[in-house]
């Protein structure tokens, strides 16, 4: 039915993120939407959410007439999630509370890694 949300809010621009940063060369809106798994979202849809990606800084837009226009993330993957967690905690009411709540969830591996990382980090010092 014409009009029926197939997704939830925000949900397409995720999974084309996901699929920007999978590859690194520059993409056509056609060469994104053969790569959906799920329902393929109409060529328009998928030009608005690039658009609304490249307007928020996400994606950047080269090519000089539309059947050449590609885009690809401004940014890695890894890059966007440390910025969106950093951001949350500059968000949180108390800071201290928000990263003891966030260690809190995290498996012995994460916790290993993030040791790991901390001692890399002092012994530069």
């Amino acid at each position: 039915m014409a009009g029926e949300r197939t997704r939830e809010r925000g949900e397409l621009e995720g999974e084309v993120m996901r699929l920007l940063w999978k590859h690194v060369d520059p993409m056509s809106a056609r060469d994104l939407q053969d790569l959906f798994t799920g329902p393929v979202p109409a060529y328009t849809t998928l030009l608005t959410a690039l658009t609304r990606l490249e307007k928020k800084g996400q994606v950047i837009r080269s090519g000089d007439s539309p059947r050449k226009v590609r885009f690809q993330a401004s940014r890695s993957g890894e890059d966007f999630t440390s910025d969106s967690m950093l951001s949350a905690l500059d968000r949180a009411g108390d800071r201290h509370a928000a990263l003891l709540a966030f260690a809190g969830t995290l498996d012995d591996d994460d916790v290993a890694l993030l040791k790991s990382a901390f001692g890399r980090k002092s012994s530069k010092r």
